[in-house]
């Protein structure tokens, strides 16, 4: 979520980061680790770096956090729509940071829901007593409501976003985001089998080079189901081939499905609709075009916090003696590093680099040096190492017992 556009280029993609992948509650098991755990939300990135929140599951608490590291303490801006209000949509609203900061603007958008006080209200109907410690006054970013009804079509900022119907119990709106960079379809929560829901989902995913479908049963489970609102991954597929669909994302997962279930239920997907993926926290869809690229994908990520270690680089020389040298670590991997060193001679013999500056005890790491040369200014010297096994001097507490001519010592 940025501040702005600034003097930024306006580059043609669109980018889906998938926050909360998972339908009806959020969950935490070591089996459902890839996949992730976290409840519905979904963050587009318009081609002039604005900002599209789908839904408020938990997984917009996770968006918050990324989003005031990426803003570097600029106000933030963004627009969030609510297909519906069912919990697993807005419960992460109030846990979210973005909202408390008074520098802040969101401007929400949203089905109409059929009781009084309309989306303000409903959304502050979680937060009343004594379901939530605050209500929704604490939340003192700027906030706008508007409410969509089926077809709508509204700008904001470079994207065009259109709303219909779905079938779900209480309603429930599906979204179509038309961008330069591509169309992004986002249809949770439908049930097919209703001749009205079953024709919007097709005319909003008309063409369109992401579409995000509702899977959250397998075929076989969901005659079961009926009535629950729900879909599987062989009617997302259906709807990718009737409405010339490129890529198909099943989303909205069981809280009972782990990832082992659902690399299954894409495995069957793809036998029949190759372009399929499920969607997984941390996941990166990019729109470029004509082409649609996954940087991404399980397992899950979160907020990265940058780090900067340094370090001292000791040579070991012909009878023990050794020099230090301060270096800042450019590259580390399990097999060696690159270290950046000022007005440093050159390097050609063992070293031990030892590591510092993330709040645990040193760490040392022998090696051997393998490239050595002037960087980018002329006291600049990058040393390239490659690790290897450390000689270490013989425990004699492991040696055992040694035999002298008067026995065992």
């Amino acid at each position: 979520m940025m501040p702005g556009l600034g003097g930024k280029d306006v580059r043609m993609e669109a980018q889906v980061t998938f926050w909360g992948v998972r339908g009806s509650v959020p969950v935490f098991d070591l089996g459902m680790s890839r996949y992730g755990g976290n409840t519905s939300c979904v963050e587009v990135r318009t081609p002039s770096e604005g900002c599209i929140i789908i839904d408020g599951g938990t997984g917009i608490r996770g968006l918050g956090q990324f989003s005031r590291l990426e803003s570097q303490g600029d106000p933030i801006q963004g627009t969030v729509l609510i297909s519906h209000y069912h919990w697993d949509h807005i419960q992460g609203i109030p846990f979210s940071s973005v909202f408390y900061d008074p520098r802040n603007s969101l401007a929400f958008y949203g089905l109409h829901p059929e009781v009084p006080g309309g989306m303000e209200g409903v959304l502050q109907g979680q937060m009343s007593r004594p379901y939530f410690p605050v209500d929704m006054g604490t939340l003192t970013a700027a906030r706008s409501f508007t409410e969509m009804e089926h077809g709508a079509r509204v700008t904001i900022g470079d994207a065009v976003v259109e709303a219909r119907n779905l079938n779900h119990p209480q309603g429930c709106l599906g979204f179509r985001i038309e961008t330069a960079g591509g169309v992004v379809v986002y249809t949770s929560d439908n049930e097919s089998g209703d001749a009205a829901g079953d024709r919007s989902v097709r005319e909003l995913a008309r063409d369109a080079d992401v579409l995000i479908y509702d899977a959250q049963y397998p075929p076989e489970l969901i005659a079961r189901r009926r009535g629950w609102g729900h879909s599987t991954w062989a009617e997302g597929v259906r709807v990718a081939q009737d409405a010339n669909a490129k890529n198909l994302v099943l989303f909205h997962h069981d809280p009972g499905s782990d990832d082992s279930m659902l690399d299954i239920l894409v495995e069957a997907a793809r036998r029949q609709w190759k372009q399929t993926w499920a969607a997984a926290e941390g996941m990166v869809v990019t729109c470029k075009g004509d082409r649609v690229v996954i940087t991404s994908v399980a397992p899950r990520i979160g907020p990265r916090y940058p780090t900067r270690l340094t370090g001292w680089l000791v040579e070991k020389r012909d009878g023990g003696s050794r020099f230090p040298i301060q270096v800042a670590i450019e590259n580390l991997t399990i097999k060696g590093a690159y270290v950046v060193a000022t007005d440093a001679a050159p390097l050609h013999s063992e070293v031990e680099l030892q590591l510092s500056g993330w709040n645990a005890d040193p760490v040392q790491l022998g090696g051997r040096v393998v490239r050595c040369e002037q960087t980018g200014s002329d006291n600049q010297v990058g040393i390239g190492i490659v690790f290897a096994p450390q000689a270490r001097e013989p425990d004699r507490r492991s040696e055992g017992s040694k035999k002298t001519k008067n026995g065992p010592q």
